[in-house]
Parts: structure tokens; C-alpha cells; sequence
């Protein structure tokens, strides 16, 4: 078979991801499967997260009390629930507003400037009820992310279908950019960590989108957003270019440009792909965006999914698992995204809980859980350490330590039907005892029995099928 020039890049990663930087000394009596050193450091995690947008934060909304309190503790509470710390907003554009998802909650949210100079603070109802409810339950950080500009701005005079940015409309666009995040403030209280100009600029789309090329968006960057926030105070970060496949060619081209190297610092693309098989191969979705993390920028992956029949088994769970860990431990990814956390699609797999608002019911997918095992234990912050990458045969492993807590996280995935164990030496890691949390066939978050850390290092088990988390570290009983 020919191997492209990913599929090399992918294999020395991964080898390197293994071999590297493991510990000379290892636990007295312990010939290790898995080695944690977590004095060798590398990326910093910013958080996982999902979004609630075209009108998903209203079905939630409709939920009845106490099933949406519930969904909202289980969501983002690190107590209660899986503790997400990153929620995407679209900034509302006015499309789609008679779509299917609008009329089933009777709401439609118009552009914050649907008029050159005319601002409309009214609208966006749901997304704002949302994200105060996230922050109240520890979800700190706002993404929004343009689909389209207002209609007004565009070649088409549409905010649906494509079209593009009219030239003479970049400052008007950068100066919306920047009113919203300022008005957010303002009228809500709500602080924006991140502002996205363009969903997917390289997809036309029947919903709102918009066609940029690298090039065009280095241009706009470059000669109006970054001076428009700049001359406004606007503090957020400005991330791109969300591709709908992980791509960073165009990244490259923004990045090539002095002045948006100089001011981005975060890069980011979604990992869809052409193939609608139910578990596309990995290496499909993913890979190293060498130059961005040459340039120490940090790289979020937004949104993902799949098309088709909803899929809700442990099978599905351990596949999405799988490409968090490819994500995370090779492609060295600090931010990850998920498309919907709850969403009316109930039959779709485009969403983490599928929810009937008239009925007032519910399903959470194992998907949810077993991206929770990361979510829920590695709090932005944490930075991942050296692991032994594949420690047992099917059996994938990384590992984060969180200097402000002292604790250590390390995540198995099993993605074989036999249970495997395996020894784990440590390195710079201080505990006595290892907290044990699983998904499985037959769990979903389960609490196991504390595990001993002795001389070292502990026994690990995985059982098949199933992503298990341990916590390690004299703070993780407070959790």
C-alpha cells in the first residue's frame, strides 16, 4: 500500500509518542506496560466542550424543571456531572429563522445589526439563559462563532447559501465582531474568551455560511479585525479557520502573515470527513498541524460528528474516545469540541443527549460518558505528560497533571472484548491512592474501588471495551 505523507508523519508521532522521554528509573519490582513521567511535560488543555446552536439551548430550555436541572448538572457540573468547560455560540445572523428547529420551539433570533448601524440586544434569549446556567455550574469559557455575517454585508444579500464578505464591508464586519463581544458585557454580564469569524469557510452550505478563502481571511484579519479590536479594547481571542476537515493549509496562509501570526494564539479546524461509514478510520480525521505548534500556538479541534442513524453503544462511546486520545496525545490538541451537547435530533448522531422537549424526555448517548472520562477529570490548565502511548494490545493510554492541584489523570481506552492489565510505573506524581472511573457495555461513569499506589506505581485494569480514568493525587476525594 502507498503511504502519503500524513500517514508517515502519523506513524513517527505515534512512535515518538511512545518511545519518547520515558523514565530510566522505574518502580522497584515493576517491569511497567505503562510508564507516566509527569516531570516531561507537554501541551496545556484549555477544556472540551459542545454547543447548543440553531435553537438547541431553546429545546433545553423547554425541558421540563427538574429533567432540565438535571441535564444542566450533568453537563457542566464537575461534581454532579461530566464538568464541560467550553460552550460554542453561533452569533445569530438571522437565518434559518422558519427552520424546522425554530418552529419547534417557536423562537427566532435575528442578527444583533440587522440594519448597518442599527443594534438589536433583544434576540438570542436562549444561548443567553444557557450561558448563564453554564457559569453558574463552573463552565467558564464562551466561544462564539460567526455561521455568516448579516445579509446586508454579503455578495449575495443572504445569510443562508453561501456567497461571500463584500471587500467594502470587512471594517463593518470587524466592527460588528467587536460590538458583540462588547455588548455581551454590557447587557449581559457575560464575558466572550473566543470570537470565530468564519464556520467553516471552506463548505457551502444551505444554512447560514460563508466562503473564505486563507488568503481573504489573512486580508480581513490583518487589515480590519485585528486593529478593530485593538482600537476598541476587545480582549477576546480570535480563532480560525474551523475547516470543516482537519486541514491546516489555510491556517498556513493566515499564519504566514506577519501581523496574524503576531496576534493569533489560538488555531482550530472541525474533523468531518467524505466518508459516511459508521466508524470512519481515524487517521481520516486527524493529524499534526506542525507549523501552528512550531509557532506555539494552541490548537483546538471545534466541532465533529457524524451523519446517520444515532448510534448509541459502548462501540460508538470507545470510538469517539479514541479520537479525543488521537487528538489529544499525538496532534497535541488543547481545546475539543463536540457539535451538540443536547439536542431535539434525537435519531441523529449529532448530538451527546438526544431530548423531546413535549414529551419531557431524554437519552444520553455512551459518547457522552466516555468523553466525559477526559472532560470531567482534565481541568483547563492541566498539561499532558509523557505516557506510554499503546501500554497493552488494544489499550490506548495519556496522561495530565494539574500543577494547581497536584493530581494526575491518566485515561485508558479499550478497544478490544478481552479485559487487559497491565502494570503503571510513575514519575513525578505523589499519591497514595488512585480514584477509579469507568464506562462500559454495562457502566457509565462508575466509581470503583480506590486502586493503592505502591512503590511507585499501581496495577491497572481495563475492562473490555471501556475508557477508565484514574485519579491520582491527595486533592481528587473533593471531587
Amino acid at each position: 500500500m502507498k503511504m502519503n505523507r500524513r500517514d508517515f508523519v502519523r506513524g513517527a508521532a505515534v512512535a515518538a509518542a511512545a518511545a519518547g522521554g520515558a523514565p530510566k528509573m522505574v518502580a522497584e519490582g515493576m517491569q511497567p506496560g505503562a510508564v507516566v513521567d509527569a516531570t516531561v511535560k507537554h501541551q496545556q488543555m484549555d477544556g472540551f466542550g459542545f454547543s447548543e446552536a440553531f435553537g438547541q439551548s431553546y429545546g433545553l430550555w423547554r425541558m421540563p424543571e427538574e429533567k432540565r436541572e438535571h441535564l444542566l448538572d450533568l453537563m457542566f457540573d464537575e461534581k454532579k456531572g461530566m464538568g464541560f468547560t467550553i460552550l460554542r455560540n453561533i452569533i445569530q445572523d438571522g437565518g434559518m429563522a422558519k427552520g424546522p428547529v425554530y418552529k419547534a420551539v417557536g423562537e427566532a433570533d435575528e442578527s444583533i445589526e440587522p440594519v448597518q448601524g442599527t443594534w438589536n440586544w433583544k434576540g438570542d434569549k436562549g444561548q443567553i439563559w444557557l450561558m448563564g446556567e453554564a457559569k453558574k455550574r463552573g463552565c467558564g469559557r464562551f466561544f462564539s462563532t460567526a455561521w455568516s455575517p448579516p445579509a446586508w454585508m454579503k455578495t449575495t444579500g443572504m445569510v443562508d447559501r453561501g456567497g461571500q464578505l463584500r471587500t467594502d464591508m470587512y471594517p463593518a464586519f470587524a466592527d460588528y465582531l467587536a460590538e458583540y463581544v462588547l455588548g455581551y458585557k454590557k447587557h449581559f454580564g457575560i464575558d466572550i474568551y473566543a470570537v470565530s469569524p468564519a464556520n467553516e469557510p471552506d463548505y457551502l452550505a444551505r444554512w447560514p455560511s460563508c466562503i473564505w478563502s486563507g488568503e481573504q481571511l489573512a486580508v480581513f484579519l490583518r487589515t480590519a479585525l485585528i486593529p478593530t479590536f485593538e482600537r476598541k479594547g476587545v480582549t477576546a481571542e480570535i480563532i480560525v479557520n474551523e475547516d470543516a476537515r482537519w486541514t491546516d493549509l489555510s491556517i498556513n496562509t493566515i499564519l504566514d502573515d506577519p501581523t496574524c501570526a503576531n496576534a493569533l494564539k489560538i488555531v482550530a479546524a472541525h474533523a468531518y470527513t467524505d466518508d459516511y461509514t459508521s466508524y470512519v478510520p481515524l487517521a481520516k480525521r486527524t493529524g499534526v498541524f506542525h507549523q501552528a505548534l512550531g509557532m506555539g500556538k494552541r490548537v483546538w479541534e471545534t466541532e465533529v460528528s457524524a451523519d446517520g442513524k444515532n448510534i448509541t453503544n459502548i462501540t460508538d462511546g470507545v470510538y469517539w474516545a479514541r479520537l479525543v486520545h488521537t487528538h489529544l496525545a499525538v496532534d497535541q490538541v488543547s481545546g475539543w469540541l463536540w457539535w451538540w451537547g443536547a439536542s431535539m435530533a434525537e435519531k441523529s448522531r449529532g448530538s451527546l443527549i438526544g431530548i423531546d422537549p413535549k414529551a419531557g424526555t431524554f437519552a444520553v448517548a455512551k459518547r457522552f460518558y466516555t468523553i466525559g472520562q477526559f472532560a470531567k477529570f482534565i481541568r483547563p490548565g492541566a498539561q499532558r505528560v509523557q505516557a506510554t502511548a499503546m501500554p497493552e494490545k488494544d489499550v490506548d493510554l495519556s496522561a495530565y497533571h494539574d500543577a494547581a492541584t497536584g493530581r494526575t489523570v491518566l485515561v485508558a481506552i479499550n478497544r478490544g472484548m478481552e479485559e487487559r492489565r497491565f502494570p503503571v510505573a510513575l514519575k513525578g506524581v505523589m499519591g497514595e491512592k488512585a480514584r477509579m472511573v469507568r464506562t462500559s457495555a454495562t457502566e457509565s461513569h462508575a466509581e470503583l474501588a480506590e486502586v493503592p499506589v505502591k512503590m511507585g506505581g499501581f496495577r491497572a485494569v481495563a475492562a473490555a471495551e471501556s475508557v477508565t480514568t484514574w485519579v491520582i493525587g491527595q486533592e481528587f476525594a473533593a471531587m
